[in-house]
């Protein structure tokens, strides 16, 4: 592993905007989570506004859940962070390799019982190989075109047991198909009608067929779309549906009536909006408008989790444009519309929310990465 250089700081747009907003109202303290613990790292200007920053899996085979994150705000590489098992985390070193990097996900896409790291620029994807000790060895690099952001994402999209790569173009979804061995031929591209600048993509399950699905919202219309795998790295376009948040931002999948089949939830980052939609299990909606709430101060992302293990999914959403930025938690209640919890404090600029077991308690947590730190939320749900 090596260190790449950091390069000099771009303007962060963001900064600016939240000066101009007015402070949040107070965030109350609930009950499902203790106040934020933070961990100092050296990310620059953090991972950057791409929907998935950071990602969590277990790198070193101990049973602690780490992380990797991008640097300087899309300008630096990816930094892995290894879990303590408290809640608190140890850089330990960055990925040769994935300088400019944008957007990443992790999983064994090589089939050896150890994740890996798929990170990806404006117009390459870059793999890196983890040894399941914590150490990665660079591996090739693919072309891929440039999108309204930049995010890979990791499922099974012909059916042969081992992990693909979907990634947006402005107006389509593109595909690389893994041979089984970890690495990857370019897959069908998919045009997805009416949109201009697609912003964020989620993994699904649509329908019955367990073939990788796919939700996308596209930033210029302010519409989802509800894509079926057809099981050879294409979908099929099912199914539209107007959001009325301006500037969708994230989007992810979440079943929130208990059918078995995933419903969608976006955000919308300037009409400070939380909207969800049913399906109905065919990769249909069964409205044409969504269910619009309250999403908290200039929402970024979005995670999908059961935090309070009472079998139904639960959303997580980090914002930005307060005093004391945060991330807002929803109860899932077997509705189209979540009960708010409560807001908890984080670290600054905090990005996708990323949930797992950090304390080896048998609780779902939350962490939230930002400029120079990593903020912990213990889980204290009964």
């Amino acid at each position: 592993m090596r260190t790449v250089p950091l390069t000099v700081p771009l303007t962060v747009p963001l900064v600016a905007a939240a000066l101009l907003l007015p402070a949040a109202p107070g965030h109350a303290a609930g009950e499902w989570f203790a106040p934020n613990v933070e961990t100092a790292i050296d990310n620059g200007l953090g991972p950057g506004p791409a929907p998935r920053g950071s990602t969590v899996a277990d790198f070193t085979s101990d049973g602690r859940p780490d992380i990797v994150t991008i640097t300087d705000f899309t300008q630096g590489d990816v930094l892995l962070v290894t879990g303590d098992g408290d809640g608190t985390f140890t850089p330990a070193g960055h990925l040769a390799g994935t300088a400019g990097t944008q957007g990443l996900d992790a999983g064994d896409i090589d089939g050896d019982g150890d994740a890996d790291v798929v990170a990806m620029s404006t117009n390459t994807l870059k793999v890196a190989y983890g040894d399941g000790a914590g150490h990665f060895a660079a591996g090739p690099s693919y072309p891929l075109t440039l999108g309204g952001q930049v995010e890979p994402r990791l499922l099974d999209l012909d059916g042969d047991g081992d992990l693909d790569v979907a990634s947006m173009t402005f107006t389509a979804i593109n595909t690389l198909l893994n041979n089984g061995s970890g690495t990857f031929a370019a897959g069908p591209t998919t045009q997805v009608p009416g949109t201009c600048a697609l912003a964020a993509i989620s993994p699904a399950r649509l329908n019955a067929d367990n073939k990788g699905d796919l939700f996308a919202v596209d930033g210029c219309s302010g519409s989802a779309f509800a894509l079926r795998g057809t099981g050879t790295g294409a979908f099929t376009v099912t199914g539209s549906l107007y959001l009325s948040g301006l500037v969708p931002e994230d989007i992810t999948a979440i079943d929130l009536n208990g059918d078995g089949f995933d419903d969608v939830a976006t955000i919308g980052s300037f009409s400070f909006t939380l909207t969800t939609a049913l399906t109905n299990g065919q990769g249909g909606f069964t409205s044409s408008v969504g269910t619009t709430q309250f999403g908290g101060a200039g929402p970024t992302s979005l995670t999908a989790a059961d935090l309070d293990q009472d079998g139904r999914k639960d959303l997580v959403v980090s914002w930005l444009f307060s005093g004391a930025p945060g991330v807002t938690v929803l109860a899932g209640n077997g509705t189209v519309k979540l009960r708010k919890v409560a807001d908890f404090p984080v670290g600054a600029f905090p990005q996708n929310p990323m949930v797992a077991d950090y304390d080896l308690d048998g609780q779902p947590d939350i962490v939230t990465a930002g400029p120079g730190s990593l903020s912990f939320l213990r889980n204290t749900t009964p």
